[in-house]
């Protein structure tokens, strides 16, 4: 009998045609798939092999958050040490944010002028508050909490460059955690007017930077790469210059961390990375086939 059964069973699928229907009832198990199921298999038909050039200007968002980090950093200590006057810090950042304002989108700077008087008043009136904030805690526990803040503010920060016209902040997270990490060593400084200082810069960087930078994004358009990407082309001038000011505040202060230290970073992050990453595409495989939703076109 179990001889008759497969010399019938292999009649009738000679007789049969195997049909990839699931409406029609077939004398085939479920999960039977004929000789020329893998001959249909289509390997890396729509994948994109970026070049190596398309991902180091990329990686220009990253290098951005890390400079500005860098330079908060760099200016909290030029108030720590009393080598920068705070009122010359805070005209400053307000003119330097003027202009990226009308960079972005003109005549925005005016009409955001009472908005940004009532922030200031408000942050002016808690600079008292948050001086005390850290007066029964130990500096190097403050220099720690503060580094773990920063860690958390790149790891959830938004690296997306599309010049896209909503400018709006996406990640949150990472905002709440510079503007905490920014709390904390404000409340180092001995007095309120450095407090007020560090903080209005600390929104200036991690709040309204990022918006402004869309905004020019937006203004400037952006370039196509030879595979196709599209990369804003003021995201150029705006890592060059975060860059160089960056280290030319740092630069006073720690000489290992300006000359050094940082560089390696840029270029770990700029050059190896995207050279790693353009050395693992070789690895990529992506298979199609008629296993795939099918798709209504």
């Amino acid at each position: 009998m179990p001889v008759c059964s497969g010399i019938a069973s292999q009649e009738l699928t000679a007789k049969s045609s195997w049909d990839r229907v699931l409406w029609r009832r077939q004398p085939f198990p479920d999960n039977y798939v004929d000789a020329s199921f893998l001959g249909q298999l289509r390997t890396n038909t729509t994948a994109q092999f970026p070049r190596f050039l398309s991902i180091a200007l990329s990686s220009m968002s990253i290098l951005q958050h890390l400079c500005i980090v860098l330079l908060f950093v760099a200016l909290f200590v030029h108030l720590y040490l009393g080598t920068v006057d705070a009122s010359v810090l805070v005209w400053t950042s307000v003119a330097v944010s003027g202009l990226l304002a009308c960079a972005g989108y003109p005549f925005s700077f005016n009409q955001s002028i009472p908005g940004i008087l009532v922030l200031s008043f408000t942050l002016y009136s808690l600079s008292p508050v948050v001086r005390t904030f850290s007066e029964a805690t130990t500096s190097d526990s403050v220099w720690a909490c503060a580094a773990v803040l920063f860690c958390g503010h790149l790891a959830f920060a938004d690296y997306r460059m599309n010049a896209s016209c909503l400018s709006q902040l996406t990640s949150t997270i990472s905002l709440n955690m510079g503007m905490c990490a920014s709390v904390v060593l404000s409340s180092r400084l001995r007095l309120d007017l450095d407090v007020f200082a560090l903080l209005l810069v600390a929104l200036q960087l991690f709040a309204i930077y990022p918006l402004l930078r869309t905004r020019i994004y937006v203004r400037f358009g952006s370039l196509c790469t030879s595979d196709g990407y599209q990369i804003p082309c003021a995201s150029i001038p705006l890592t060059i210059v975060l860059l160089v000011v960056s280290i030319y505040a740092m630069l006073p202060h720690s000489r290992l961390v300006a000359l050094y230290l940082h560089p390696i970073l840029v270029a770990f992050v700029g050059i190896l990375c995207p050279l790693w990453m353009r050395y693992t595409q070789r690895w990529k495989r992506e298979m199609r086939g008629p296993w795939d939703e099918a798709v209504v076109s």
